[in-house]
């Protein structure tokens, strides 16, 4: 295959401030945020960039953590979904044009000149969730509690993508899912108690215990084992709160901060550091993202009212100077240091043509 090509379709400028760097991307006709992940100590970005007649190419962006930039675009290929292998190579599943069907091939980014093109497969639809020792793993959640969730396992040898599985998961649905120490690791509400297992990249169940689930309904994992402390976050009345549960399956609530707006939506975390998570999140008036190391809270940063984000635990606010921004994704980059991606919202009659990248480290 044939490597990208560099080219230049925004115009670019950097901002240093107390709390971060911020790069503002400006496409003259349009840009549509389609994903982003981890490259090395910077973040990678799909996004499509728009022509004034409407087309549209598939570009590939890396910023760095002082701002600064490379774009590459993508030959042949739409509907990005970027993923990392066991080695932590960056990979894109992107559908090629063809006439009648639309199969998806998976590719590394860069350094293809020894890659022939793969045979496409049906395109799977599923959140990369991280690696295990020798598999890319992906999970899909149907939200029908009479139907499994399922994961794409991609296999790995010798660097080489071989083989992509896909897998049921015996029931319950519905799991919140994580990988440890290199293992998969589900938790779902079931009735008053979480079941907590650890399946294998085939979907086998190779351990399970029932935790008691203090009424509480689990929003994400941010670490999870069978033989020391896991922590989990999640909302009870007007608080953010961590359950914490040991190895013997005592769970212990710890509160993080009054947050009186109900959360509607958390994603993955993204680990920064050891024991250290970003979570981001949205409510009714408005989203932002929170830092956490095991049960203390190191920052959450939060849109209402702002243009731009306050963190409720010091007051100090991050300026942006736009309306209704969404956050698309959060990466890590160095150690403890991290990328939000965010635009501001489209109005009714035009699209948007911006594109933030915000690079934090905590001190």
């Amino acid at each position: 295959m044939k490597n990208l090509d560099k080219v230049a379709p925004y115009t670019s400028s950097i901002a240093q401030g107390d709390l971060g760097t911020m790069t503002t991307l400006v496409a003259e006709g349009g840009i549509s945020a389609k994903d982003s992940i981890s490259f090395g100590k910077k973040t990678l970005l799909t996004n499509y960039v728009y022509e004034k007649n409407g087309t549209y190419k598939l570009i590939y962006t890396t910023v760095e953590i002082d701002g600064n930039i490379d774009t590459y675009v993508e030959d042949d290929g739409i509907l990005p979904t970027l993923f990392l292998s066991p080695d932590q190579e960056n990979y894109v599943s992107v559908i090629p044009y063809h006439p009648d069907k639309e199969l998806e091939i998976s590719i590394p980014i860069f350094h293809r000149e020894d890659v022939e093109i793969p045979k496409g497969n049906r395109p799977f639809t599923a959140n990369f969730i991280g690696t295990t020792g020798s598999y890319s793993i992906f999970h899909d959640v149907d939200f029908d509690d009479k139907k499994p969730d399922k994961i794409l396992a991609i296999e790995f040898i010798n660097g080489k993508l071989k083989k992509k599985n896909n897998v049921k998961i015996p029931l319950p649905a519905n799991n919140r899912i994580a990988i440890s120490n290199k293992t998969i690791h589900l938790l779902a509400n079931d009735g008053s108690h979480i079941l907590h297992r650890e399946i294998d990249e085939k979907g086998n169940v190779t351990r399970h215990r029932e935790i008691d689930a203090n009424d509480i309904y689990v929003l994400q994992i941010l670490s999870s084992s069978f033989d020391k402390d896991s922590y989990l976050l999640a909302q009870e009345k007007d608080k953010i709160i961590i359950e914490k549960i040991d190895a013997d399956g005592a769970s212990e609530i710890i509160e993080l901060v009054d947050f009186a707006d109900p959360l509607f939506n958390t994603w993955q975390p993204v680990k920064i550091a050891d024991d250290t998570f970003v979570t981001r999140f949205n409510s009714e008036f408005g989203n932002g993202w929170l830092t956490t190391k095991n049960d203390q809270l190191l920052e959450i940063f939060y849109s209402k009212g702002e243009q731009g984000y306050r963190n409720l635990l010091t007051n100090e606010v991050l300026p942006i100077q736009r309306d209704n921004l969404i956050i698309s994704s959060i990466n890590k980059t160095t150690e403890h240091g991290y990328a939000v991606v965010l635009y501001p919202m489209p109005g009714d009659k035009s699209g948007n043509a911006e594109l933030i990248v915000l690079n934090r480290r905590l001190q």
